[in-house]
């Protein structure tokens, strides 16, 4: 069993007591990599590790242009295990009181970390992970609903992330049945262990709206992801899109028939 490797900002981060408390010398990782502010740590030679920065800087690039938010400076830590056994096995060692995850991304008060391991769709684990980075880079963090919203959207890649989403499909079956979520229900979400599939597909949903329906909803949205990380506390969404639509639901239902599934 190969012992496990553990890097400075481990030690660093101030995450929970046990976390504090730990007194082990840090190792090096095999293989560390900088790609722009991402520090990658891996237990194995990454020998992706070209398309996984094209990966890294292609996402920041998407998610600051359509979002129109700033690059931010804070460095990020991408941790990755060649296999899912040595992932889990490190999570269950040092973060026991996390839920159990594919891939994980922490931010408290040390650096921000992503934790993953290696498998043939690690990419669109690492691009949702990745997301939170990039949103929560300011004083704040967003509501659940929008954050995890956000991260479904950009999870997927660029060329699908419009009409290529596996929530796609249901949420028109449920628009043309009346089914409409309800964003305010999913904005009263605060604990992640409440935060079930359905609200997966629903904020994605929410947020497919406010950057597809029209100009004036992704300005809405692009505004108030500004006020937050400017530390202002805007209007919740839910309230602001009811003053640019008389009928929100009918908007909604309009907004998935127009939108053509590949």
């Amino acid at each position: 069993m190969i012992p496990l490797p553990i890097p400075l900002m481990l030690l660093l981060l101030a995450f929970s007591t046990s976390m504090r408390a730990m007194a082990v010398e840090p190792r090096q990782w095999p293989v560390e990599l900088t790609v722009g502010r991402y520090e990658i740590h891996a237990d194995f030679d990454v020998a992706l590790a070209s398309p996984l920065s094209t990966e890294l800087n292609k996402l920041s690039e998407d998610v600051q242009g359509l979002l129109a938010i700033g690059d931010g400076n804070k460095p990020v830590h991408v941790v990755l295990f060649q296999s899912e056994h040595e992932y889990q096995r490190y999570m269950r060692a040092y973060f026991p009181q996390l839920p159990a995850r594919r891939a994980l991304y922490i931010q408290d008060r040390g650096p921000g970390m992503l934790f993953a391991h290696w498998h043939a769709d690690v990419a669109a684990d690492i691009r949702h992970e990745i997301t939170h980075a990039l949103l929560n880079d300011g004083p704040q963090p967003l509501p659940l609903w929008l954050d995890e919203g956000l991260a479904e959207y950009f999870e997927v890649t660029g060329l699908k992330r419009f009409d290529g989403c596996n929530y796609l499909a249901t949420i028109q079956e449920r628009s043309q049945q009346g089914l409409i979520p309800s964003l305010k229900q999913l904005e009263e979400i605060d604990e992640l262990q409440e935060f079930k599939e359905t609200h997966y597909r629903d904020s994605w949903a929410w947020v497919h709206f406010l950057l597809h329906r029209s100009t004036a909803t992704r300005e809405l949205l692009v505004q108030y992801l500004f006020s937050r990380r400017g530390g202002t506390q805007p209007l919740p969404l839910s309230r602001q899109l009811t003053q640019l639509s008389d009928d929100l639901s009918r908007d909604f239902q309009v907004h998935f028939e127009s939108v053509r599934t590949k």
